[in-house]
């Protein structure tokens, strides 16, 4: 049972204490390089997102906010990106997320570009002020009729409009993202959705089986067709079952181009994900990450009835060892940390660092308390056995940057608070998981202090 992802809570605003800045009333998605992303981040009523390429607008557009009183979202694409994709297709694709967007041009544009507007290539600000929030555009070089044409093997194949299907030759339009799209947005698998949408087009279940791995072939004589992001060759997209014949692998080959699309962008965001919620230095979730599943962890655990425990710890005489040893050490002190974590946790289990040398481990077990009789696990079962193996690990540990003076030298100071005993909230929990952390130092450090609800969970679990 996975934990749901709650979207992410708001994010303080810079200033006076006590007021806020107001909050934005303009989406402006920018694609390519515009010259315009500087200017628009001082406006403060801005929501500003910058993309490379034209279907990655879709989901931006798609994740922004829309507040009641927002005015019609902008996107503003350069004449690079506009050359390499179908713009009434992306167009589409857009307004099946945004119905009133706006798709505004920068600089020179290929002839037969039809845009709601034009600005001129080093545009002042006043202007694009007034473009962004719906006003006209200075027209330079507009030419009516859509652009013609799609590159094969572009990410723009994804919104690009492509002819499919055996029977019937149905006409794909922007809907067909639309199954992608939330997929995308909402963390689950694209892959799936987008053969979903390509079987139902073609007429038969279509399969994609990834580079290196037995499938269906490509090529001729081959039940499937290649799919290729650029010189990179991603897969193979076959039909399943009996052989099929020329139609079907015609109508494959022109999907192979919208696949590659979709799961470019798919591992794209998979890392920009991964990237917005790891800690660079030591490969630990950060504490944007804890925020959101210990809250997510909370919400299970009180409609299921289980417990969630938290352990919060800091590295004692932490910055001694920096001073003495340099900051190098102090990395490696960090990150050896995480490691040594890693190999006593569960996989539910997540560990984060919240601070400089301050961490979260949030014990979290979707299924609940074991049932008496049912058979136990690999590995320690309670949180006590793991954060006192994790406690023995550290102090028996050879970091190789403190050279023979680590084994025995560094220790934890450790504070384990349970929901819903110790609180009922997450913040209660943290913050009473810092106060037992505290008590821990007063008693003389290398001590584990446990909440009243962290020691009912621990006879639990060994019971």
């Amino acid at each position: 049972m996975s934990v749901p992802t709650p979207p992410l809570p708001p994010t303080p605003e810079p200033g006076v204490p006590g007021l806020r800045a107001p909050k934005p009333t303009v989406r402006v998605v920018l694609v390519g390089r515009t010259g315009l992303e500087q200017m628009l981040r001082l406006d403060r009523s801005v929501e500003l997102a910058r993309v490379r390429e034209p279907m990655h607008a879709i989901g931006e557009l798609a994740e922004m906010s829309a507040p009641v009183d927002a005015r019609p979202a902008t996107v503003v694409v350069t004449a690079g990106a506009i050359a390499q994709t179908d713009l009434q297709a992306f167009r589409d694709a857009l307004r099946s997320v945004d119905e009133e967007v706006r798709v505004i041009g920068i600089g020179p544009m290929p002839r037969g570009t039809d845009l709601d507007g034009m600005l001129p290539a080093g545009a002042d600000a006043e202007l694009v002020a007034r473009v962004v929030r719906g006003g006209s555009a200075t027209v330079t070089g507009a030419v009516s009729g859509p652009v013609s044409g799609s590159v094969s093997g572009s990410v723009s194949g994804a919104v690009a409009e492509t002819t499919a299907g055996a029977a019937g030759r149905e006409n794909r339009d922007a809907r067909a993202d639309v199954g992608p799209l939330e997929a995308l947005l909402s963390g689950r698998d694209v892959l799936s959705a987008a053969l979903a949408e390509i079987s139902r087009v073609v007429g038969t279940t279509c399969v994609f089986t990834p580079a290196g791995k037995s499938g269906g072939e490509a090529g001729p004589g081959g039940s499937g067709v290649e799919v290729r992001r650029g010189s990179r060759v991603l897969g193979t997209l076959s039909a399943s079952g009996a052989p099929i014949g020329g139609a079907v692998l015609n109508a494959l080959g022109e999907h192979a181009a919208w696949l590659a699309g979709w799961l470019t962008l798919a591992a794209q965001q998979d890392q920009l994900r991964r990237a917005a919620f790891t800690d660079e230095l030591t490969g630990a979730w950060n504490r944007r990450y804890f925020t959101r599943y210990l809250g997510a962890s909370i919400a299970h655990a009180r409609e299921a009835r289980h417990h969630v425990s938290l352990m919060v710890f800091d590295v004692d005489n932490f910055k001694s060892y920096n001073d003495r040893f340099g900051h190098a050490a102090g990395d490696e002190i960090l990150s050896e940390m995480v490691r040594l974590l890693g190999s006593v946790i569960r996989p539910t289990d997540r560990v984060c660092r919240i601070g400089g040398d301050e961490f979260a481990v949030i014990f979290h077990d979707p299924e609940g308390p074991r049932k008496p009789g049912a058979a136990a696990t690999p590995g320690p079962a309670s949180v006590a056995q793991i954060a006192s193996r994790f406690q023995k690990q550290v102090c028996e540990h050879r970091f190789p940057r403190l050279m023979d003076e680590a084994p025995g030298t560094l220790t934890i100071s450790a504070g384990l608070a349970t929901f819903p005993w110790d609180g009922t909230t997450p913040e209660a929990l943290l913050e009473r998981a810092d106060e037992l952390a505290l008590q821990s130092k007063r008693q003389g450090k290398n001590v584990i202090t446990f909440g009243p609800g962290a020691l009912r969970v621990c006879d639990i679990d060994r019971a």
